[in-house]
């Protein structure tokens, strides 16, 4: 088995509003090994962006991380200082962001972007960045390199700035990627195309990678393993196997019984009743009973702790594993 790469252990963020403290994150706690695919979905607003905002250390105020431990290749990331964690970032950790337009510069050029990066980290020399800027605008599949390094972002399809995105992420080698909704605004033939890409790169590379995705069908086709969030906090985690083969809890259930069925389009599609509670008004117990449809007494006075049910399998339910209607 490989070495745990990253260790993420009961990871608190809570945001501090006008009306009142907003826990995102409550006591989040999974793991990733090198060379591995972590998938985390959930529902939006579930916390799975600010968990990993949290690993990088990139919660803007009023956020802040109030308790946990985010252990990278055994040092405390939550424990470094400033200056320790701009040189890990991007370096040894890099993130892929939801939205490249927004994530990109619109007044630098495509090579001024990656440039600095390379820069910051390697030290190489004006004509050497640029060499290696070219060479990992190739690496991603795009084509013309040397003309798209003085291109800006607008100038740009969102494939193509999709692809910088991974260029700029992947161009110091590092052993974990975060991948917030990589491919949310492409449409399927560019997402399939990047999705390959960002799996072929991490396998030759052995990169960690950290999936963040409400698209079952991409976890299917990318993890091999699989965290469900739910108000934030894991309400089951397992192999991608067994959880598609198995699932245990009445929220991974209901989030694959609403996958579309493309073999039995007169049945009506299943969806999950009501919606994420208000954080700032959470149900006492399990947060999940006003729509769970095993809900019983115990589950509205009680909170379910995250309990293993196998050797790669934990569940945070009272009724893990019964028959969903």
């Amino acid at each position: 088995m490989a070495a745990r790469l990253l260790e993420v252990n009961e990871l608190r963020t809570h945001f501090y509003t006008s009306e009142g403290v907003v826990p995102s994150v409550n006591g989040v706690t999974f793991h990733v090994a090198e060379g591995e695919t972590l998938a985390i979905v959930g529902e939006s607003g579930c916390g799975k962006s600010v968990a990993s905002l949290s690993i990088m250390r990139l919660v803007a105020s009023p956020g802040e991380i109030v308790g946990g431990e985010v252990r990278f290749e055994g040092r405390d990331l939550l424990k470094l200082s400033k200056r320790e964690m701009q040189k890990l970032r991007g370096n040894e950790l890099s993130m892929i962001f939801q939205e490249p337009m927004t994530s990109l510069n619109p007044v630098f050029t495509i090579g001024n972007q990656i440039g600095e990066v390379i820069a910051l980290h390697q030290g190489l020399s004006k004509k050497q960045t640029r060499a290696k800027s070219m060479e990992m605008l190739e690496l991603v599949g795009i084509p013309n390199a040397e003309r798209v390094l003085d291109n800006f972002p607008h100038q740009l399809s969102g494939g193509m700035r999709q692809r910088v995105m991974i260029a700029i992420a992947l161009a110091c080698n590092p052993k974990l990627l975060i991948a917030d909704e990589p491919t949310t605004a492409l449409d399927v033939t560019i997402q399939a195309q990047i999705l390959d890409l960002m799996r072929n790169i991490c396998k030759e590379r052995k990169t960690g990678l950290i999936l963040i995705t409400h698209d079952l069908g991409v976890v299917a086709e990318m993890a091999d393993r699989v965290v469900v969030m739910y108000a934030g906090q894991v309400v089951e985690e397992a192999t991608v196997y067994e959880l598609f083969s198995d699932p245990k809890h009445p929220y991974t259930i209901g989030l694959l019984r609403s996958i579309p069925n493309l073999h039995n389009q007169e049945e009506e599609l299943a969806s999950i009743p009501g919606s994420v509670p208000n954080p700032l008004n959470m149900p006492t117990g399990c947060a999940f009973h006003p729509r769970c449809p095993l809900a019983d007494q115990t589950c509205k006075t009680k909170a379910p702790q995250l309990e293993k049910i196998s050797e790669q399998h934990n569940v945070r339910c009272f009724h893990a594993g019964r028959e969903v209607e």
